[in-house]
């Protein structure tokens, strides 16, 4: 069974076992792949950071709600602010979290169940982390509003009351965003604890 993160001096430390890691790294492993980059890194610095600078003369916003919560526009009522400043940083928006999501990924894959332990970098990237696949989780599930969350959980609780039949996917989405939310406050109170 999951215990929270604990600040133990420079270290985060949780229990989790083997199969809730797992669940995590799945998790985060499919948001990777959604946000990453359209276009690879070519490994040559320079011609990455040109790359990088968007040669889409008019990039669109993406169609994908999840994805629109992630990338969201700059300004929501100039277009064609939105679609340069789109062009100029997406690609290094993408690759960001790209790279906070494998760093957060290699964490938990390092770990030594039921023991997990971070250093303030890692719990800081799994944060990170957990917030995106959070807002994928969320948009699936129609999360906009407290309302939204409220209704969904008081579904979830006629369904275990047998009062009513949930469908199991949608069960197991709601069951994973609770304990990403629970995993994601936890790694954050034990980095704010001194």
């Amino acid at each position: 069974m999951a215990r929270a993160f604990r600040r133990r001096g420079d270290r985060l430390v949780g229990t989790f076992e083997a199969e809730e890691i797992a669940v995590v790294v799945h998790v985060l492993r499919l948001t990777r792949d959604f946000v990453a980059p359209e276009r690879p890194d070519t490994g040559d610095p320079f011609l990455d950071l040109v790359a990088g600078l968007g040669d889409e003369v008019d990039p669109e916003e993406p169609s994908d709600p999840a994805l629109r919560r992630l990338l969201p526009p700059a300004s929501r009522d100039d277009d064609e602010q939105a679609s340069e400043f789109r062009r100029l940083t997406e690609h290094g928006l993408r690759q960001r979290k790209a790279a906070t999501l494998s760093t957060a990924i290699a964490a938990l894959e390092a770990a030594q169940p039921p023991r997990v332990e971070l250093d303030p970098e890692q719990g800081r990237a799994l944060a990170v982390a957990l917030t995106d696949a959070r807002l994928i989780l969320g948009e699936r599930l129609g999360l906009r509003t407290d309302e939204d969350s409220e209704r969904l959980h008081e579904e979830l609780e006629e369904a275990l009351a047998g009062r009513s039949e949930l469908d199991p996917a949608l069960a197991q989405k709601m069951a994973y965003y609770d304990f990403l939310s629970w995993m994601q406050e936890s790694v954050t109170l034990a980095l704010m604890a001194r």
